[in-house]
C-alpha cells in the first residue's frame, strides 16, 4: 500500500459533517410532519366527536318536541321544557342550554323546578353568537348552539314541529 491509496481509505471530517447535516434534516423535516399529523388527527377527532354529540342533542330535543303535547321555552331563550305523549320517564323532559354546559331532565311526573336540580348532559356548549338556543313560532322549535373542540366550534341547529296534537296542558310535568 502506497501513501496515496492510505490517504483515501476513510471518511473525511468534511464529509462526515454533511452526512450528520443531512440526517439532521431528514429528520426535523420527519419530526415536522409527524407531529403536524398527530395535531390534525387530534383536531379532527375532536370535531368528529363533538359533532356527534351536537346530533346526539339534536335528535333527543327533536324527538321531544315532536311528540309534544305541549312545550314552553323560557323568556332567556336556555330553556325548553315539553310535555310529551311518550311513556314512563319520557313524559316529561327539560333541556337547559347555557354557556359551557347542557342540562337535561327526564321525569314521569313533575320536572324538578330548579335546572341546577337536573342532570349533566354535555359540556363545552356554546351560544352561536347573540342567537337564543331555544325560540317557537306557532307549534315549531328552534334551536341552535355550539359545541366547542381543540380545531373550529362545531354549529348544531334544527327545528321540530309537534306531531301530536297540541292539548296545551302542562300538568303534571310543570
Amino acid at each position: 500500500m502506497n501513501a496515496a491509496e492510505d490517504s483515501e481509505a476513510g471518511v473525511t471530517l468534511v464529509e462526515l459533517i454533511i452526512y450528520v447535516l443531512l440526517v439532521g434534516i431528514i429528520l426535523i423535516a420527519t419530526t415536522m410532519i409527524l407531529t403536524n399529523s398527530i395535531n390534525t388527527q387530534r383536531d379532527v377527532t375532536s370535531v368528529s366527536q363533538a359533532t356527534n354529540r351536537g346530533q346526539v342533542m339534536g335528535r333527543a330535543i327533536e324527538r321531544a318536541v315532536r311528540n309534544a303535547l305541549a312545550f314552553e321555552v323560557d323568556a332567556t331563550g336556555t330553556q325548553l321544557r315539553v310535555r310529551t305523549s311518550l311513556p314512563g320517564s319520557l313524559a316529561c323532559q327539560a333541556f337547559q342550554l347555557t354557556a359551557g354546559q347542557a342540562r337535561l331532565a327526564l321525569e314521569s311526573t313533575a320536572l324538578p323546578a330548579l335546572a341546577s336540580d337536573w342532570t349533566d348532559w354535555e359540556d363545552g356548549v356554546a351560544q352561536d353568537g347573540s342567537t337564543p338556543f331555544f325560540a317557537t313560532s306557532g307549534q315549531q322549535v328552534f334551536y341552535t348552539f355550539e359545541i366547542t373542540t381543540e380545531a373550529a366550534p362545531v354549529r348544531i341547529s334544527g327545528e321540530a314541529s309537534t306531531r301530536s296534537t297540541p292539548t296545551g296542558v302542562t300538568a303534571p310535568c310543570w
